[in-house]
């Protein structure tokens, strides 16, 4: 991966060095060619004014027609370079040579890589040719000669798209050279900062690619360093959080197996050894012995039933009955079921239910729920208590609140009173009968139905349980 990483940098920065060069390149040519042009543009206009002076001084072009050797003068005195062989005596015109110039649309670029001095005609008043080649000369690079306000001629210049000067070319020649090092240089240091940004990108990958293995081997405490404020910072701040959550988990479920097996074997334990013992003739099977049996096998029947309500709601496989139903008429069907029990231990059950309370809800679920609230009131309520059950409504939510007196729970145990097999006092616990799955079962329902569940210390010195349920809809996946 590191060397995909590095060919990939690698070939990102030559791309881009590369086309900044060739940019920089070009833009240096057309500069320097324009800059060039501007100079020979000025060396025409100052030629123009030299023979606008020749021409007021000898009133006519026919000096130049005369001696040829006064064109290159006036070249030389405008600072153009003059090859040797223009100073050759020129040679006469044959029959029928007009000597016209005309102005086509395009210079001819071959004639542009010849030197300034044979891009430049002089032509009179009548286009015909005085001095300097017969060249193209296209229409706007034609210069007007004027002698007393009247024009006398013209100066036509073939501009080039190729420097012809040598020092100019060796100067551009140079410029190039000096651009490729600099590419070639540009290709190093890419090399280099693509080597040492993806071994720094990379690196942070790598750490987590290795607690990753770690992690599916079974070593939840792997944790991977987190440096600096960036996204592979956050990557390794997920991870670490992935780990702790699978830590957690593979706790709970170590925990879990042992408290169901220990839920499992007591009650199997009192069956095996009562039925031993009548086997064995130790005890007689009287009708008394028989119902503690019964009622044995009856707990641990609502422990599986328990155990399997809560695998389908990890399953998402809790299934729901949704009907429009009265949570305050079956609140009040439950307290009446409960009265009579709540007294036997001494406990006060105070009511807030006003009217109806309807809702989209699975009626049985809610029976259960409610159920369960009210047993672990009363199983874990000391006698001579109260224990109060609390309906309200608003536009979008139903609030049931069951409240009860000491003993009190702790902020820690109220996290956590949840949780599958959670006890506050376990011997205690144990000792009323109660498995530890009643308020896990209630969460689950209420989670099913879209709502919250959540315990704080009462004010009646106890345990206060707020349950939130949504009026209308039902909630995705319901069924």
């Amino acid at each position: 991966m590191f060397y995909k990483w590095l060919l990939s940098l690698l070939l990102t920065f030559s791309v881009i060095v590369t086309m900044i060069l060739v940019v920089v390149n070009w833009s240096f040519q057309r500069g320097f060619v324009s800059y060039v042009r501007q100079i020979e543009t000025q060396q025409v206009v100052h030629t123009a004014n030299l023979l606008a002076g020749e021409y007021l001084q000898h009133g006519s072009w026919q000096f130049l027609r005369n001696d040829g050797r006064h064109w290159p003068r006036l070249l030389e005195a405008s600072a153009i370079t003059v090859p040797s062989e223009m100073r050759q005596p020129p040679r006469p015109r044959t029959r029928g040579e007009t000597g016209g110039v005309h102005a086509p649309q395009q210079p001819d670029l071959m004639a542009a890589m010849v030197p300034l001095a044979h891009r430049i005609v002089l032509v009179d008043n009548n286009w015909e040719r005085v001095a300097g080649p017969s060249i193209p000369v296209s229409e706007d690079h034609w210069y007007p000669i004027r002698t007393n306000g009247k024009s006398v001629g013209w100066l036509g210049l073939q501009p080039t798209e190729i420097v012809s000067n040598q020092l100019a070319r060796s100067f551009i020649d140079q410029q190039r050279t000096n651009l490729v090092w600099i590419m070639l240089a540009g290709l190093v240091l890419a090399l280099l900062v693509a080597m040492v940004w993806a071994r720094w990108f990379l690196n942070p990958i790598h750490r987590v690619m290795n607690a990753a293995r770690q992690l599916a081997a079974g070593h939840y405490e792997v944790s991977v360093p987190v440096k600096g404020r960036n996204e592979l910072s956050e990557l390794a701040i997920n991870f670490n959080h992935l780990a702790r959550t699978l830590a957690r988990n593979e706790q709970l479920r170590r925990q879990w197996i042992v408290d169901i097996s220990h839920e499992l074997r007591t009650p199997i334990a009192v069956l095996g050894g009562e039925v031993e013992a009548i086997i064995d003739g130790i005890r007689q099977p009287t009708p008394e012995r028989m119902a503690a049996l019964h009622g044995e096998i009856d707990a641990l029947g609502k422990l599986v039933n328990d155990l399997h309500l809560l695998s389908l709601a990890d399953q998402a496989s809790l299934e729901l009955t949704w009907a429009e139903i009265d949570l305050a008429g079956l609140v009040r069907d439950q307290i009446a079921h409960f009265r009579a029990r709540m007294e036997q231990q001494d406990l006060a059950l105070d009511t807030e239910i006003r009217g109806q309370v309807c809702l989209q809800a699975d009626a049985h679920r809610l029976s259960q729920l409610v159920k369960n609230l009210l047993e672990n009131s009363l199983r874990y309520t000391d006698p001579g208590g109260e224990v109060c059950v609390r309906l309200s409504a608003g536009d979008t939510l139903v609030v049931l609140e069951v409240l009860d007196s000491a003993p009190a729970v702790s902020e820690e145990d109220c996290e956590k009173i949840f949780d599958r097999l959670y006890r506050v006092d376990q011997s205690r616990s144990r000792a009323l009968g109660g498995s530890g799955l009643g308020l896990a079962i209630c969460r689950e329902i209420v989670l099913a139905h879209g709502g919250t569940i959540s315990a704080n210390r009462s004010s009646m010195g106890g345990l206060a349980i707020r349950v939130e349920l949504p009026r209308f809809g039902e909630p995705a996946g319901g069924s």
